[in-house]
């Protein structure tokens, strides 16, 4: 039986999120199309591929069959690409790249142009958040993360370790005499942090250095941490490469902060070898290692 094979990759998309909706906004397609796709390859293969529920999809035992035989059509559809787009010495494609939002916006972002000019065919798409992709689940090619990895099948790279430092405006410390000890904080008001961002590394050793200190501000995002800081309302913790990035910023209290997290770029094993992947992950890596080597806040490993 001929089938479209355009349809298992809409198969994969639901798949891999969960949900039609989910899909919808990866594919950047209606849930309709991607409920009317679905439809047709299940009619075609005349079976049903998923169970539905109001929470989302779950695939049946048939789906789950099929699942790793359209990855292997999937990948072999990616070489192929690949091997026509490079035919000429062009990268064309996107590649997809997921980093913290603070390294995102401070780091990459600001080298991209170097990129494109380089290869203006080669899209990358930039995901920045304190959450996780599920890089198995192909929700990107790369992920930049700090912290230890805990999925085993991906491949990588550890890039080094980044420091992290206590932080506040020469607006905030005008009027202020030097801090010499983490004494020193108490009574001064600080960007308290929530949500994910309560959970990393530099939040939860701050929190329990600043104990004695006024909460002017709650926040689950970086940058109205960062934002709120420079407003000159109170002092917040931050990576030393995101605190460096703005010069009206000055650290207190070097070295208060001795916990350091790891670096590490991580691929999908089956897509780490394309060459526009491994072209965007060699870039990423020479950002981050030339931007922070060297200068306190990051160790090249």
């Amino acid at each position: 039986m001929n089938q479209n094979w355009d349809l298992f990759r809409f198969f994969l998309a639901v798949a891999r999120a969960g949900s039609i909706a989910g899909a919808a906004g990866q594919l950047a397609e209606s849930p309709a199309t991607v409920g009317r796709k679905l439809r047709e390859l299940e009619t075609a293969l005349s079976a049903t591929l998923f169970d539905r529920s109001i929470s989302g999809v779950q695939l049946t035992s048939c789906g789950s069959r099929i699942l790793a035989r359209a990855e292997q059509i999937e990948h072999q559809a990616q070489l192929i690409s690949e091997a026509v787009c490079g035919s000429d010495g062009r990268l064309a494609g996107t590649v997809t790249v997921a980093a913290p939002s603070g390294l995102g916006q401070t780091l990459l972002a600001p080298q991209l142009r170097e990129l494109h000019n380089l290869h203006p065919e080669l899209r990358v798409k930039l995901l920045l958040s304190t959450g996780k992709v599920n890089l198995l689940n192909r929700e990107a090619d790369i992920a930049v993360r700090i912290g230890t990895p805990s999925q085993e099948r991906l491949v990588g790279r550890k890039l080094g370790a980044v420091g992290f430092g206590i932080y506040a405006s020469d607006l905030y410390l005008d009027a202020l005499g030097d801090f010499e000890t983490a004494a020193d904080l108490e009574g001064h008001n600080v960007i308290a942090a929530s949500g994910d961002l309560a959970q990393t590394v530099q939040n939860q050793e701050f929190a329990a250095v600043s104990t004695g200190c006024n909460v002017a501000l709650t926040t689950d995002s970086i940058f109205a941490q960062m934002e709120a800081v420079k407003s000159g309302l109170g002092i917040a913790p931050f990576p030393k490469y995101l605190g460096r990035s703005h010069p009206d910023l000055v650290e207190l209290l070097p070295g208060q902060l001795q916990t350091t997290a790891d670096l590490w770029l991580l691929m999908h094993p089956d897509t780490s070898g394309l060459a526009r992947i491994q072209t965007v992950q060699d870039f990423v890596t020479r950002i981050c290692r030339t931007a922070l080597a060297g200068d306190g806040g990051f160790t090249c490993s």
